[in-house]
């Protein structure tokens, strides 16, 4: 899309949405409500505003960072995959030392929070004007978007504010669930329990499959999309190894397959996977759905590398030496690790270049890539393997082995179980899976190493340190909303 459009969109989207005060001061050129869902074309653009408030965090008070920066970083600053070289306390530590301030000037959770609901207001706000008859097949494209969107930020949400799904979803509290914009000043919502977020979940993300009519590219949703991120969610209910939630883990395996049998991906393979993080979403078929970042960027890259200009800083989490270590030369995801030195801090001179496409300064047009098919690959061969299905998740577990040049092994039961986790912890990091993949499964998060500002820590998956707290200032404003424990 051209940037000037993109923007447009997004300026008339936002602005829907404004007070009274603002709506009284209304430029002749910002299209109010009514007008904008007038005609099949204002859907479109109000769905294509969706993009950018899960990428950039339109809405935030502050979106140096961004939302998709945000989602991307916290599970991997409460996980074992990095390690910190950062100097001082700010947002980034208080999440990776697990201090989890509800102060907004001290942690991400007050940004987090305001663009999460910034992105459910509007997908609400499309959500409301469908008719209920509607046939207009954009129009119907539209609403798939908004489903798909509005599901996708519950999942981010009720994964850092609730707690994993097994520890007694029906009772346990989660984040507000809103799912129409048209709510008085008076509205101030209790938080609704993990179950019913979850619920929530599969409901949008099932009405919306059939919805879809369009074949767009992975920067959209689209239906496989919805079945991929299905098949994380039903494995996020699944349960643990021991005590395994049967019919949700078969639910798992079914929409994976629907992904995978579908033949529109494919895994990138030898020197295209070397590669594969040089490259925007839209140049190979393994990428599902990615907050694509052309007319954008990201600032996310900074914590992760130095950029290539001299007068700047960056690259304060570094991979772990424990991550290293689980990396063999013979390994072709060894490429996605390069030496690049932050000024002052040699020590650690390797990096992920997983979000240095386009780095420069401090910022990265690396896309945000939420869903990816080796993911789902790995889904199917964890909920298989809770099923007691060995053979076909050893068959999954060994299509992600052999594409990285590991030979094939042949495992069952714990082992197998083990090394689906490890795989899955070696090809999905720093992409938003760490610590979530210990916390749902009953595992501890153990980091046997000590960093900048704090030594080695384990925190058990019923530890409330798992936990972002909720912004103080969301709680002064509805007193409904409970607080998570420190």
């Amino acid at each position: 899309m051209n940037r000037k459009i993109l923007l447009a969109v997004i300026s008339t989207f936002i602005l829907s949405a404004c007070n009274k005060q603002l709506d009284e001061l209304r430029p002749h050129n910002v299209t109010n409500e009514a007008a904008q869902f007038s005609t099949p074309d204002g859907f479109s653009q109000a769905a294509i505003g969706l993009y950018p408030m899960i990428t950039l965090g339109i809405g935030m008070e502050s979106n140096a960072f961004g939302y998709g920066g945000i989602a991307m970083f916290l599970p991997e600053a409460l996980g074992n995959n990095i390690h910190s070289l950062d100097l001082g306390p700010n947002m980034n530590s208080d999440a990776f030392n697990y201090i989890n301030s509800a102060d907004k000037d001290h942690s991400w959770t007050y940004n987090f929070w305001r663009a999460s609901y910034f992105a459910i207001l509007h997908a609400n706000k499309l959500l409301d004007n469908v008719a209920k008859d509607e046939q207009n097949p954009v129009i119907i494209q539209a609403k798939a978007e908004a489903l798909f969107i509005r599901a996708f930020v519950y999942f981010n949400l009720v994964r850092l504010y609730g707690k994993p799904y097994y520890q007694d979803a029906a009772n346990s509290p989660a984040v507000m669930l809103i799912t129409t914009a048209a709510n008085g000043s008076d509205f101030k919502p209790a938080r609704a329990t993990v179950k019913a977020v979850y619920d929530q979940i599969i409901s949008d993300l099932e009405t919306a499959m059939p919805l879809f009519n369009q074949e767009k590219s992975s920067s959209y949703a689209g239906k496989m999309a919805a079945a991929a991120l299905l098949s994380r969610v039903y494995l996020y209910m699944g349960g643990t190894f021991q005590q395994p939630e049967v019919t949700s883990n078969q639910k798992a395996v079914d929409n994976a397959t629907a992904v995978i049998s579908s033949n529109k991906f494919a895994l990138s393979k030898d020197n295209d996977y070397r590669q594969y993080y040089n490259s925007n979403n839209k140049s190979n078929k393994e990428d599902i759905f990615a907050g694509n970042m052309d007319y954008g960027n990201s600032s996310i890259s900074q914590l992760y590398a130095f950029p290539t200009q001299s007068g700047y800083t960056g690259g304060y989490y570094r991979p772990s030496s424990a991550l290293l270590s689980l990396v063999s030369a013979t390994d072709l995801r060894s490429a996605h690790y390069k030496v690049n030195v932050t000024p002052g801090l040699t020590k650690d001179t390797i990096a992920s270049v997983k979000y240095m496409f386009g780095y420069a300064a401090i910022f990265s047009r690396s896309p945000f890539r939420y869903v990816r098919l080796a993911e789902v690959y790995l889904n199917r061969a964890e909920a298989n393997v809770k099923l007691g299905k060995n053979d076909a998740a050893l068959t999954d577990l060994n299509i992600i082995r052999t594409r990285a040049g590991l030979p094939e092994v042949t495992l069952s039961g714990q082992a197998l179980f083990n090394e689906i986790l490890l795989q899955r912890r070696i090809e999905l990091a720093f992409e938003g899976h760490n610590a979530f993949d210990y916390f749902r499964n009953g595992l501890p998060m153990i980091r046997d190493y000590a960093s900048v500002g704090s030594g080695a820590i384990t925190i058990t998956a019923t530890s409330p340190k798992i936990l972002l707290r909720i912004p103080q200032e969301e709680i002064t404003l509805n007193p409904n909303l409970t607080q998570n424990p420190q």
